[in-house]
């Protein structure tokens, strides 16, 4: 596993779907497609904005702390067909668990609590770009 954080949420510039962008301590960047609420959980998690109401992620992590269980990490484990796959890595009472979890949803989760992230190689190997530059493939970052 190599050690990554989430470097932006970009848009396409039809608007109509979003990518995560995840820097490896390499530099290589690790595009991911995600939904438009899970994109805009990540930008709220990200902003430290407090809405009204508790969104989905946010009511996750109240359910976490009520069992005294955190999140340890989130690692982006596999890609299979054009799918990414990850797992949330949570403590609770002296015992580790792996759940797993859709990249989106574990990265909404970890800006929240500022949980370290991870790339298995063999996805970084498959999916990296080494430059970035400001306009690629219809996307904005």
């Amino acid at each position: 596993m190599v050690k990554a954080s989430l470097e932006d949420v970009a848009m396409t510039s039809e608007g109509n779907q979003f990518l995560v962008l995840l820097k490896t301590e390499q530099s290589d960047i690790v595009p991911i497609v995600i939904g438009p609420l899970e994109a805009m959980s990540i930008a709220a998690g990200r902003s430290k904005e407090s809405l009204p109401r508790p969104m989905s992620h946010d009511l996750m992590l109240s359910m976490l702390e009520l069992l005294n269980a955190e999140i340890e990490r989130i690692e982006v484990t596999d890609l299979i067909d054009g799918t990414f796959y990850a797992k949330l890595i949570i403590k609770g009472r002296g015992i580790e668990f792996e759940i797993d979890s859709r990249p989106s949803d574990a990265l909404a989760l970890a800006v929240r609590v500022n949980a370290p992230l991870f790339i298995a190689k063999k996805v970084i190997e498959q999916t990296a770009m080494t430059d970035l530059p400001s306009s690629f493939g219809g996307f904005e970052a």
